[in-house]
Order: C-alpha cells, then sequence, then structure tokens
C-alpha cells in the first residue's frame, strides 16, 4: 500500500472499492477520510511529490476571455495540489449564497448552509484551523477592535488562516502509513471509461510519461481535479458519448466561475489606533503562525438582499507605498510583476509573453517610476493599508471551459477558457465602496483614497482572478440544469462522482477551500453507505 510511483508498476490493471482522481484538497480529504475502512481506495495524482514542470505543463491552454487568468499558473499538479501555494485563508459561504437570490439567474444550491454546517465543522479540523468560530466579537480582544461602524449597512466578516497550509504534508504520514489506501504518484489520467450505455463507468486510463498505460477499476469513481480539469476529463472522454460524458445538456464546462480580486485604493486612517485593527492582514507571509484570523467589510444581508447584489468584500493589507501607487496598478507595471513573479518561482508562464512584453514597452514610464519609489522605499518604507477587494461572480452560461484543437503529450485535448463577468456584477464592489466612504466619513475613521485605473474591456487593471475554478460541473437536482447531482454523483452515470469547487452553483466572495473539504467530507460520507449497501 501507501505511496507508489505508477512509472515503475509492472500492473495493467489495479482494482479498488473507490478511485479518486486528484491529490489536492478535495481528493486527500475524501481519502483520509476512508482511512481505515474495509474499502480498498486508490487515489492517483498526476504529479509527484515535488513540484516537477513536466506534469505541470499539461495544464497549459488557450485563454480566449478576460487577460487576468492563466491556465498553467492558477493551479498545480503535485501532492497536496494547490494547498501546496495556498495562503490559508478560509471561511464558510453565507447563508445567503446557498439561497436562491431575486436578480442573480442560476442561483441557489440543492441545500441550505444548516444541512453543510456539521461538514463545516469536521472541515475546520482537517484544515487545521481555530475554533469553528465566525462571530466577530470572539475575536476583538486577541487581534485588535472592530472600527465603529454602522452594523445595518456594513457586515464583518471573519476569516481564519490554516496552518500548516499544505495539506499534501500535513497528511502524508496517515496516507503513507495506512493499510487501505494506495496513492499512485505520477499517474496521469487521460480517460474514463464506460459501457456501451455510458451509465455507468467501467475504468479509467491511465499514462505515464514512461509510455505506461494502465487501467484503474472500482465500484466507485470520484473525479476531484479542479474545476478546468474535471470538465476537460468529462469532455474528452467521448468515445461513446459523443458530446462527452455527463454532458447531455450540453452543461460541463459552462457556468465557469473565478473570484476577481482588485487593489482599489488605500485606506488613511485618521488616528494612530484606528490603523491596527483586526481588518488588517499584516504580513502573508506570517498569516496562520502568528496571525490567525482576518475581518474584512461586506454589505449587509438586508443591502444585498434588497438590491439584488452579489457578493464583495473589502480588507486591509499593508503593503509598501508603491505597491498601492497608481504606476504600480497601470497594465505596465501589472505586466512587469507577472514576469518577475514567473522567473523567481521559476513557474512556467502564462501564454501571454508577447502582450506583457507590448505593455512594458507601452508602459515603460509607469514602470520605471513604479521602480524608482521602490527603490526609494528600501531606504524609507513607507507602508500604507491597501484596500483589496474580493467579488463574487455570479453564473454566466457563456462563461465556459471547452476543448481546442492543440493537444497535450498524452494526445488529450488542451483546453480552452473563456472566462467571461456579467457586467452587472460591478454593482456589488460599486456599493460597497460607496458604504465605506459614507461610513467612514460620518464616524470620522479616515479617508479612503480610491482610484481603479479600467481597462480597455470595461474591467480594472488591477483585476486577478483568484485561481478558485468554480461552476464547471454545477450541482442541480435538475439533470437540464446541473451535471452532478446534490449527492455529486453526475447525472446520468451510476457511479462516477464530482468533488470540489467545480459542482458550486455560486461561488459567493470567501475562498473556496473551506466548502471545498466539507463538500468532500459529505461526499465520503455518501461513498460510505453505498459501500455497505452493495456489501463491498
Amino acid at each position: 500500500m501507501s505511496f507508489i510511483d505508477a512509472r515503475h508498476i509492472e500492473a495493467k490493471t489495479v482494482d479498488a472499492d473507490v478511485c479518486i482522481v486528484g491529490a489536492g484538497a478535495a481528493g486527500i480529504a475524501i481519502a483520509t477520510e476512508l482511512l481505515g475502512q474495509s474499502c480498498r481506495v486508490t487515489l492517483l495524482e498526476s504529479g509527484d511529490l515535488k513540484f516537477r514542470h513536466r506534469p505541470q505543463s499539461l495544464y497549459q491552454g488557450e485563454q480566449i476571455g478576460l487577460p487576468n487568468f492563466s491556465t498553467a499558473r492558477s493551479r498545480f499538479r503535485t501532492f497536496g495540489g494547490s494547498t501546496t501555494r495556498w495562503g490559508g485563508q478560509c471561511r464558510p459561504l453565507d447563508a445567503l449564497d446557498f439561497q436562491p437570490r431575486p436578480g442573480i439567474p442560476h442561483s441557489g444550491w440543492p441545500f441550505g448552509a444548516a444541512h453543510l454546517e456539521p461538514y463545516y465543522r469536521h472541515a475546520q479540523a482537517v484544515c487545521q484551523l481555530g475554533p469553528f468560530e465566525y462571530q466577530p466579537s470572539a475575536w476583538r480582544s486577541s487581534d485588535g477592535g472592530a472600527l465603529p461602524l454602522d452594523g445595518a449597512q456594513l457586515d464583518t466578516k471573519i476569516f481564519q488562516f490554516s496552518w500548516p497550509m499544505d495539506l499534501g504534508k500535513v497528511y502524508h504520514s496517515a496516507l503513507a502509513r495506512s493499510d487501505n489506501v494506495s496513492v499512485y504518484l505520477n499517474a496521469n489520467v487521460i480517460e474514463i471509461e464506460s459501457d456501451e450505455s455510458a451509465q455507468n463507468v467501467t475504468s479509467l486510463v491511465v499514462a505515464t510519461f514512461n509510455s505506461k498505460r494502465i487501467r484503474f477499476t472500482a465500484s466507485a469513481y470520484v473525479l476531484a481535479c479542479g474545476g478546468i480539469e474535471n470538465a476537460r476529463l468529462l469532455l474528452a472522454s467521448n468515445r461513446i458519448a459523443r458530446q462527452g460524458l455527463g454532458n447531455q445538456h450540453d452543461l460541463v464546462g459552462r457556468f465557469f466561475m473565478d473570484h476577481a480580486y482588485f487593489l482599489v485604493g488605500h485606506f488613511e486612517p485618521a488616528t494612530a489606533s484606528y490603523d491596527q485593527s483586526y481588518y488588517v492582514i499584516e504580513d502573508y507571509g506570517r498569516v496562520g503562525r502568528e496571525q490567525k484570523i482576518n475581518a474584512a467589510f461586506a454589505l449587509s444581508e438586508r443591502i444585498r438582499r434588497d438590491e439584488r447584489l452579489n457578493g464583495t468584500a473589502i480588507y486591509f493589507v499593508r503593503r509598501p507605498a508603491y505597491k498601492t501607487s497608481p504606476e504600480y496598478l497601470s497594465r505596465g507595471g501589472m505586466s512587469f510583476i507577472h514576469l518577475v513573479d514567473v522567473l523567481r518561482n521559476h513557474d512556467l508562464p502564462d501564454g501571454n509573453l508577447g502582450r506583457h512584453l507590448r505593455n512594458i514597452a507601452v508602459g515603460a514610464r509607469e514602470v520605471a517610476v513604479s521602480l524608482g519609489r521602490q527603490l526609494i522605499e528600501i531606504a524609507r518604507p513607507r507602508p500604507r493599508l491597501a484596500l483589496r477587494a474580493v467579488l463574487e461572480t455570479t453564473p454566466n452560461p457563456e462563461s465556459r471551459v471547452t476543448l481546442g484543437i492543440r493537444r497535450d503529450f498524452f494526445g488529450m485535448p488542451r483546453v480552452r477558457v473563456n472566462w467571461q463577468i456579467n457586467a452587472r456584477d460591478m454593482r456589488g464592489l460599486a456599493r460597497l465602496l460607496e458604504v465605506m466612504r459614507q461610513e467612514f466619513e460620518r464616524c470620522h475613521i479616515g479617508r479612503l483614497v480610491e482610484y481603479l485605473s479600467m481597462g480597455n474591456n470595461g474591467w480594472p487593471i488591477s483585476m486577478t482572478g483568484g485561481k478558485h475554478h468554480m461552476g464547471t460541473t454545477r450541482m442541480h437536482d435538475d439533470p437540464q440544469q446541473g451535471v452532478v447531482d446534490s449527492d455529486c454523483r453526475v447525472q446520468g452515470v451510476s457511479n462516477l462522482y464530482v468533488a470540489g469547487s467545480s459542482v458550486f452553483p455560486t461561488g459567493g466572495y470567501a475562498n473556496p477551500t473551506l466548502t471545498i473539504v466539507a463538500l468532500a467530507l459529505r461526499l465520503a460520507e455518501h461513498l460510505k453507505r453505498r459501500l455497505r449497501m452493495t456489501g463491498e
């Protein structure tokens, strides 16, 4: 059992009761929940224990929608998945996020927040968080005070930080000691095979870079390889179902969502006491270890409901002043930051190298001004409280993942991601800034210095995707409105399930990992019941 390198096995077929694809947050959560059970479990990971560029290159694809997105740099093929480079920021979705919301088409989950709460509590421990406590009053004494704002207008939302953050490292030992769970590394799933009716999965075809082909069979299969790759695998498994497995209503890959992040200015506090509060992230390098929580501003539920607004949150991040300047947040400045980040982390570029170089050339003055300010601040640091906003992007059927004509090393079609955001979604951010501005002035707390440089596409230049890929296999009990049902089983397929944020009908504004793990634990419970019923 334990960890096996798929490149070095001689077997042509591997049998189990449950086969999970992807060893990120969802896959690891399910596998660890099945530890010690009577069932045999295989957990398939395309990457290795260490990050390697060759499997990572399989993620390269075409981006044809909003430019602030990368298919190759927004997820990671390694044991632990994207938790290996995760900030650890967690909170449950709001109760409102689960409800059908007037003015937001396609909103509503098959169940409410109360149903998921027991799984959230369990996920809290899996993610190595503190107590399951998200009421602001529970944290004020230990992490600074709340600002004196009108709660009827602005809510305070608590986020917690996981430590340690890499779930691959956290659960490696437990999985290595397991008698019933086997982890296969360097195992690239390239096809889901089914019977002639396309209603039952019969095996998964795994390929390795040293030309091995292995079939993994099981009674139940779980796709847990991310919001893009889950859709890609279903669409590419089209030998029997020509439109792709589970895609009889052309829904697989649609409703692709990601959180949009913006830097919208900075806050100048009226007094030193307002500079220190639990709304401030002091240093991302210390979160989890030293800073356990942060608070964010959000519109009250009443305003969101009455004005039919999407969710948005804003919090303060202490940054060097030059990182809050319009020049830094210009088109050339953002492209320069991207290329420096690629070089620093030895990452793959996002496929838009030419565009980034043109932006830097055209915006050479802004880049030079920003670099000059950076040099000055090395000698005389001048930190500011930057305003970082996260925007809920609402479901849009035209925002989608499809298959392109290019193919990867194994012959699988690479993806084309067309990320589209509904124009009305900016209303949530604009209204939140308006209420914050009014409240800060009324309470004499300080002032917001706002600047949102807009690109030609109508969206702020500073916008980046949160790397939170959601919605492409959305959950709904009606097969004509969702790819998976409320048990996360693919509609029309008896033994295939999907885990992860691809099943989210809506994404709220909260980081998705805690909800991903909660849903994975819920699915693990369902799989246990299924195995008991079938006697396996």
